[in-house]
This record gives structure tokens, sequence and C-alpha cells, in this order.
């Protein structure tokens, strides 16, 4: 191998800090419950599960998500409890948020990998969902902070990667 090759094989940031204090400033403002938004399950809505109502009753959370969110966090609880835990870290592009969104939470295309089944399973067990979101600049900067707050946060597991 010339000596070309081998002086360019490995590329490093030279600003790593700045990024891990970029991604640790994400995780603080998705993990604080003021910035989380509780997600309506109407009881009526929920057995059977009525897609349709769970939108009507949602309306305005997918209406501030719209255009906003590029990376998200989905919160359980158990029935009374008053403490979330993260299950899932998301993204998506802005221009896609309220439908990402809309498939995890209420309804999804076969095809899409959301997590509906799991949303639906806690839901019908009594169980609460709260998400929260924050827009990344640049926005292809929304990759780089899934994968670190995924690797962060090994409780998320309905991550496939934390699975």
């Amino acid at each position: 191998m010339s000596d070309f090759f081998k002086k360019m094989s490995k590329i490093e940031y030279p600003n790593r800090s700045a990024l891990e204090a970029f991604v640790k400033r994400v995780d603080k403002y998705l993990n604080n419950n003021s910035n989380q938004k509780k997600v309506a399950y109407p009881e009526t809505s929920v057995s059977p599960w009525s897609s349709d109502e769970l939108l009507r009753a949602n309306e305005d959370l997918l209406s501030s998500v719209a255009g906003r969110a590029n990376v998200y966090g989905i919160f359980v609880a158990q029935g009374d409890s008053k403490k979330y835990s993260l299950r899932y870290i998301g993204k998506s592009k802005r221009k896609l948020a309220r439908q990402r969104i809309r498939n995890h939470l209420f309804k999804k295309h076969e095809k899409t990998g959301a997590k509906l089944s799991k949303v639906i399973d806690h839901v019908q067990a009594g169980g609460k969902i709260n998400v929260s979101w924050v827009e990344i600049e640049p926005e292809s900067l929304r990759n780089f902070v899934e994968e670190e707050l995924i690797s962060m946060h090994p409780e998320s597991n309905w991550n496939r990667e934390n699975a």
C-alpha cells in the first residue's frame, strides 16, 4: 500500500468535544419533562383501536410536530405513574415529521418500521405515552445525533439497536 493511502485511511473530526456537547444538549432537551407532550388516547378509541378517532384527538400535537421535528423521543409510563421512561429515539426529515410521528403513535403503513404495535400494546394495557422532539440544524446532523442518543440510552429498547 502506498504511503498516500496509509496517511488518508483515517480522518478524525477536529472538534469531537463540540459534537459530544451538542448531543448532550439534545439529550437534555428531549428528556426534560416540560418538553414532553402528552399523547391523547381516549378510552373509547383504544379498544378497539380507532386510528381515525385518535388522529382527531391529537390533531394539535401533530400540527405542532409538522415541519419542526427531526429527532424525537417516545416515552412511556405505567397506569397512574408520573415517571416516564424513554423507549424509542427516532429521526425524520422535517418535512416528513408529522407522518413519521403519526406512524409510530396512531396509524401506519405496513412497510414502515414504526413502533405502533408496541404503542398499542402499551396503551391497551393502561399505559401512557409522551413524545418530545427537537429541530436539528443542519438537518443532516440528525443521523449522527440519533445514533449517539441510541448508544447513550440502552433503555430505549424499542430501538432495534438496543433490543
